[in-house]
């Protein structure tokens, strides 16, 4: 009776084991491989509403580059299709990929609207794609260094639930005057 318990619980749990791998499998690891710096500009912080802020009024100056990048997805179908948050890595560029220094400001934007799995109709957006690619979207982070130490690279990160990971290819950010 043991041991009949003992298979019947063994038999269960590699069933689910199976079943939670199948459910996964298709959100492997996924995004655009195309990813293109198209410009930097600089900026700042309290001029960009969109960027979050949960501290005291007024909100604070702090000098910004503003990255602008093209590829040829979609990014919010590919968020929305695959219930993705959507982030990036910016850093030194790395054999093993972008070393995120922590200096981004967390999320990518179409305009001013946050691209991930959530965003809700966003003016203007449609008929922006229905153009075709290349799409152009924007990220922020804290100004870079006009003569950095070593090149720096973004990259697209993300992710769900289920385990499936947004990456894509990492992308040159030009530096200098």
């Amino acid at each position: 009776m043991v041991a009949r318990r003992k298979l019947v619980f063994v038999a269960g749990l590699a069933g689910c084991c199976v079943s939670l791998a199948a459910c996964a499998w298709p959100f492997g690891s996924n995004g655009p491989k195309d990813l293109r710096v198209i410009s930097v500009s600089d900026g700042d912080f309290k001029d960009q509403t969109q960027l979050e802020y949960v501290g005291q009024k007024p909100r604070p100056s702090i000098p910004i580059s503003r990255i602008a990048f093209s590829t040829n997805t979609d990014l919010l179908a590919l968020a929305k299709e695959h219930q993705y948050n959507v982030t990036f890595a910016i850093g030194p560029c790395g054999k093993e990929g972008v070393v995120d220094d922590g200096t981004g400001f967390g999320y990518v934007y179409w305009g001013d609207v946050i691209i991930n799995a959530y965003t809700k109709d966003v003016p203007g957006y449609a008929e922006a794609i229905g153009k075709g690619p290349p799409f152009t979207y924007q990220v922020y982070a804290k100004r870079l260094p006009a003569n950095p130490p070593a090149p720096v690279c973004i990259a697209l990160r993300g992710g769900n639930m289920l385990g499936g990971k947004l990456r894509s290819n990492d992308a040159k950010v030009p530096t200098g005057p």
